[in-house]
């Protein structure tokens, strides 16, 4: 055998075999890295659909559109407690595949007495929340920073409007 021909098979199945990988079939990826929960791409577009119920889309985005979705997910792997992590997901996996109608799932979950899904969804409300009203599009464009003392006008006129002291 040739040392050229064997150097040309080596490299040829090396090839293959980096390319290997991309040919097995995965359910997907996630919009963001988590690092101790565990979160299937599914699981992530029924937050995105749960999100969108809470604060819909208007004249402004929605909540989904705003990634507050991710921004839960991503509050719940980095800032919570395990124990808090182990609630958080045992709920999302009580949580059905397909929402028919999101806003009555947590009347449902109370009437059902299912304690890990009441819990998930107040979390999870509350979280969606705070990346809502955190997000960048609703700090620049909903609630324009002003600095605290306002702008200064040194010469104005006094009028009927301002107090006379």
């Amino acid at each position: 055998m040739d040392r050229r021909q064997v150097i040309r098979q080596f490299l040829i199945i090396g090839g293959g075999l980096a390319f290997m990988p991309s040919c097995v079939y995965k359910e997907g990826k996630l919009s963001i890295q988590l690092h101790t929960i565990q979160v299937t791409p599914s699981q992530e577009q029924v937050l995105k659909e749960l999100a969108d119920s809470i604060i819909p889309p208007t004249d402004s985005p929605g909540a989904a559109e705003l990634g507050a979705h991710l921004f839960a997910l991503k509050m719940v792997d980095d800032c919570m407690l395990k124990e808090e992590q182990e609630a958080f997901i045992a709920g999302l996996k009580q949580l059905p595949a397909d929402l028919k109608d999101p806003a009555s799932l947590l009347a449902a979950a109370e009437k059902n007495k299912q304690q890990d899904l009441v819990s998930f969804l107040s979390s999870f409300r509350r979280l969606v929340i705070q990346g809502y009203s955190q997000s960048e599009y609703v700090m620049t464009n909903l609630l324009p920073y002003q600095l605290v003392p306002g702008k200064y006008y040194g010469c104005v006129e006094l009028n009927s409007t301002t107090s006379k002291s």
